[in-house]
């Protein structure tokens, strides 16, 4: 029963303004950090520029994870609906557009500054073991298409953030679809992608201290969540293990992140949030889904119901952290 309550009492203060939680890049160590993230299927901050501006204002995030973005699409134009979430505040924004994924890469903007990856900068292979297990599953038609594909690189991107002294490692993907059973070469596919980005995780962590982890995008879990469980970890102390954000709709009950209606698959939940509890702690969030706002709180924010709808199937997730502190000697927050 408690923990109901507070869920509820998160989603409402994730739908209205809290710009009195929220800090700016160089802002005090224990300051609330707003990340959303957000399959939007090609160019929808191009494409729908009033929509994508009008839920990213929602939002008010410090970080946006784009994933499945077109390698056509405008760079400047993303960085002016960044600029205008909150009008006279001359925070810059910083974009890392991925190279690798083909027609699906991802990006990462923040208002802090931001660490490249060596890992991250060019276009992330395949292994060529996996790649040649793969190409064994794909039916003889489909053959040269998956290996343009798989050519253009693992779709994910990676940077190190920097929030005053802390660091948080922050990824973000879009792993392959679809698939019609678990023995199917898409699902293999996840699961290949899914351990190479794990490695490379690993390495890092191996190499370089932060101090949590955000790791988000659509993870396309329609067979089966193993995927998703290899990039849990484990991982080196004090990142043992990666955990989902709980998030819901407004309306507290519906999880979906993909609007499955009309089509022939039904609503699911493609998209996660994971993160590391070890330095991490979720302090609220909320799927951002117009269609059941009450009309006061559209009206406050400049929506309109079938807003969200309008940008495609995929619904943002927003999900604020709060720092932990962590004893690097035995891995484990000071809340333990």
């Amino acid at each position: 029963m408690h923990h109901r309550v507070a869920l509820l009492i998160s989603l409402l203060v994730a739908l209205f303004p809290a710009d009195d939680l929220i800090a700016d890049d160089g802002a005090a160590d224990d300051a609330n950090i707003r990340v959303l993230s957000w399959n939007i299927s090609g160019d929808a901050y191009v494409a729908e520029p009033v929509e994508f501006g009008a839920l990213l204002r929602w939002g008010d995030p410090d970080v946006v994870l784009l994933d499945e973005v077109s390698p056509a699409a405008d760079e400047a134009q993303l960085e002016k609906a960044l600029i205008a979430l909150r009008p006279g505040d001359d925070t810059a924004w910083n974009i890392n557009f991925g190279q690798s994924g083909g027609r699906q890469r991802n990006v990462i903007a923040s208002r802090a500054p931001q660490e490249p990856l060596p890992e991250f900068t060019g276009v992330v292979p395949y292994p060529e073991n996996g790649r040649q297990r793969i190409l064994a599953k794909v039916p003889r038609e489909k053959h040269s298409r998956v290996v343009r594909s798989m050519d253009n690189g693992i779709p994910v991107n990676g940077a190190v953030l920097r929030f005053g002294d802390r660091r948080m490692l922050v990824l973000v993907t879009d792993m392959q679809c679809c698939g019609d059973g678990p023995d199917s070469w898409e699902e293999l596919r996840r699961r290949i992608e899914a351990a190479e980005m794990r490695r490379l995780i690993t390495q890092i962590l191996e190499r370089t201290e932060v101090d949590g982890i955000v790791f988000a995008g659509d993870f396309n879990l329609v067979e089966s969540t193993f995927g998703m469980a290899l990039l849990t970890g484990p991982y080196p102390a004090p990142h043992s293990a990666l955990i989902p954000a709980e998030l819901y709709h407004p309306d507290g009950v519906n999880t979906w992140t993909w609007d499955g209606r009309g089509m022939p698959f039904p609503s699911n939940v493609l998209d996660y949030q994971l993160y590391g509890p070890s330095g991490l702690e979720m302090h609220s969030g909320l799927i951002l889904d117009t269609e059941r706002l009450p009309p006061e709180v559209l009206e406050r924010h400049g929506l309109e119901k079938d807003m969200a709808g309008r940008t495609g199937r995929h619904r943002p997730l927003l999900a604020e952290y709060r720092w932990r502190e962590v004893d690097r000697n035995n891995g484990k927050s000071e809340h333990d």
